[in-house]
């Protein structure tokens, strides 16, 4: 038969638990936010470079340096991307596939998506 103190300690485990997955779902949340803004970030850069090469073509023009500012730039957004999906992989615990990039669970010997070995 069980305390009314195992009960509680029970119920205080289940708690901070619960606690812990709400803050790690609100974690990885915020995180693909900030992803979602970079890759609209990017895809701005992307428009304007098209626009850019487009006229300088019309014209004649000689825009090689600008383009390479918007290749770092673009560069740059998806360095940010990366680290931001690697924080989302560490808070669910989860290892990226070498074959397809697939995320997976910590536990897993094989891709979910390819069937790849991960260990």
């Amino acid at each position: 038969m069980t305390t009314f103190e195992d009960v509680v300690s029970k119920a205080k485990t289940v708690a901070g638990v619960a606690g812990k997955k709400t803050s790690d779902f609100i974690e990885v949340t915020r995180l693909k936010i900030e992803i979602a803004e970079l890759e609209k970030e990017m895809g701005s850069i992307l428009e304007g470079l098209g626009r850019l090469v487009y006229d300088a073509r019309k014209a004649g023009e000689d825009v090689s340096s600008l383009i390479d500012d918007c290749s770092v730039r673009l560069d740059e957004c998806q360095q940010k991307i990366d680290k931001l999906r690697k924080k989302i992989d560490d808070v669910r615990s989860a290892l990226r596939c070498k074959e397809c990039g697939a995320p997976n669970t910590d536990d897993s010997v094989y891709c979910k998506k390819c069937g790849a070995r991960i260990v």
